[in-house]
Formats: structure tokens, sequence, C-alpha cells
């Protein structure tokens, strides 16, 4: 049965899209700003770039179907806020799904927060999702071993952290392999150029 509330967000995201054309989101010179993005956040709230504006941004692209790779970065992401102390209150740390049609609002709610309650999950229709994937530089294809079940299938994505800096420039790409410590220490010396108003 379908939910009220799943009719409302597909109606929003397909209003999204009549008012917003795709174009108008696309990066005009890779590595620079405007890095453009749309996306809602499970309540339903429109999140667009403006919001990692004025902060540090660490952004990471995947889906919670993701066996392992997805759940260890995200928990190297939590650990680096916890590292970082009072200074994780300048940053907005995103967890942006590639696959929204299995990762529901309702989903996202239980699984982003489980690794730590500052990180926000985003999710949007596939032109919006398409549109931030290619603004930050990130990829994802999905792989459906048996044309007969198409529901069973995997996801290729980028598996770095995207560190941005309150300019919305790409700082720095943290590979998975990665270990919190030294991904704290490389950002607290990009935070040096970048005083606390």
């Amino acid at each position: 049965m379908i939910s009220r509330r799943h009719i409302l967000t597909n109606a929003l995201q397909l209003s999204l899209l009549a008012a917003f054309p795709t174009q108008a989101f696309a990066q005009e010179d890779a590595g620079e700003p405007p890095r453009r993005f749309m996306m809602s956040d499970v309540n339903g709230a429109i999140v667009t770039d403006e919001h990692l504006l004025g902060k540090f941004g660490l952004v990471y692209f995947g889906y919670m179907g993701c066996p392992d790779i997805c759940p260890t970065s995200l928990m190297t992401m939590a650990a680096v806020l916890k590292e970082l102390g009072k200074d994780a209150d300048r940053f907005q740390p995103f967890f942006v799904t590639v696959d929204p049609d299995r990762d529901t609002p309702e989903l996202l709610s239980q699984y982003a927060p489980a690794f730590d309650e500052r990180i926000v999950a985003l999710r949007g229709p596939k032109a919006y999702t398409d549109a931030m994937d290619k603004a930050f530089g990130a990829k994802y294809e999905f792989h459906i071993a048996d044309p007969k079940h198409p529901e069973d299938y995997t996801v290729d994505h980028t598996a770095s952290i995207i560190f941005t800096g309150p300019d919305g420039k790409i700082l720095k790409r943290f590979p998975h392999d990665l270990t919190s410590d030294v991904i704290t220490a490389d950002i607290r010396k990009a935070m040096a150029a970048y005083p606390a108003e």
C-alpha cells in the first residue's frame, strides 16, 4: 500500500523537476564553484548548495544496501566528527543516496543517525542525484546480474569522502582506506586557512 507521505514526496520531486530544469544544476567548471545541487532531507525539507556555504562539508555518496564500503566510510566520517570535538560544529556532513528508490526517507532517517546524528541523509529524483553526483565529481553505476530479476542489483560508486571548504570548493578527497586520525589531521591543517569567525 502506498503511503500518503510517499505520494506527497513523489509530488514534491515532480514539482522540483518542473520548476528547476536539470541544466540549472550543471557545474560550470569542474573543480570550481558553483557546485550547485538541490535535494531533500528525510523530512522533505529542501537542501541546496547554500547549506554548505559558510561551513566545511563532508559529503559521501552511497546507498543503504552497500554491504561494506558505505558502512565503514560512514563509521570513519563519524569518527572524524568525534575527533574534531568542538570544531565539528563548523561542519555539515551529508550522506547522499544514489539509490533513492530503495532508500526511502523512513529508512534513511534510521540509517544515517545510526553512525552519527549529525550526518544528514539526502535523496532526490534521479536527475537531481545525477546532477549532484556530477557536481562533486562522483560516479555511480547500477549492475543487474540477472535481467530476469532486475530488483537484485548492486551499485558501484565513488568511495571517497569529499571535503569542502566554507567557500564551496573541494579541498580534498579522502580515499576509502584512510583512517579517521589521518583524515582529521589533514582537515585540521586545511582549517587553519579558514579562521573561525
